[in-house]
């Protein structure tokens, strides 16, 4: 974390992360990006956000306002891997299940860093954002994993915290 002086400063910092970014962007995608003044508020708020630990954030705004842009640019500042799921012909509830296991496997049991960009154009049946508002409430989502599979998940968890020193009683 490094703090900045003046917004001249986060400028000049942001579009040099910016340039860097677009060098080899992640998933192929370019973002030509215009950081003016709201833009580079959004970005440090987004980046403050995602840096707390449980830190989420929800990003209400219409479309071209630079809302995943900014949380994109943000993920690359941190070193976060984003997670975007991808809509297709045929997308269902199946599917959605298939996505959210990955999501929280990258997440949980590989303790990667990562932020999880979903939209309204993505909600496709209104149980997707009951299952985001369990995983917000709770931590969790409900039969997600069969309960072979969350015995597996729990032992990796455990290793990792026993491995970090942070081994609780649960």
């Amino acid at each position: 974390y490094i703090e900045i002086q003046g917004v001249d400063e986060l400028q000049t910092k942001a579009e040099a992360q910016l340039v860097e970014y677009n060098q080899d962007p992640p998933g192929g995608k370019r973002m030509d990006l215009v950081l003016f003044l709201y833009a580079l508020e959004h970005l440090a708020r987004v980046a403050r956000t995602i840096l707390f630990p449980g830190g989420n954030a929800l990003n209400v705004g219409v479309g071209g306002s630079c809302r995943q842009s900014c949380s994109k640019l943000a993920a690359y500042l941190a070193d976060y891997k984003v997670f975007q799921i991808d809509i297709r012909k045929g997308y269902g509830i199946q599917a959605w299940k298939e996505d959210l296991q990955k999501l929280l496997l990258m997440s949980g049991a590989k303790n990667d860093k990562t932020v999880f960009l979903f939209n309204d154009t993505q909600i496709k049946d209104e149980s997707f954002v009951e299952d985001i508002n369990c995983l917000l409430d709770t931590g969790e989502v409900p039969n997600l994993f069969p309960p072979d599979q969350k015995a597996t998940i729990a032992e990796d968890v455990r290793a990792a915290a026993r491995q970090a020193g942070q081994e609780g009683d649960g």
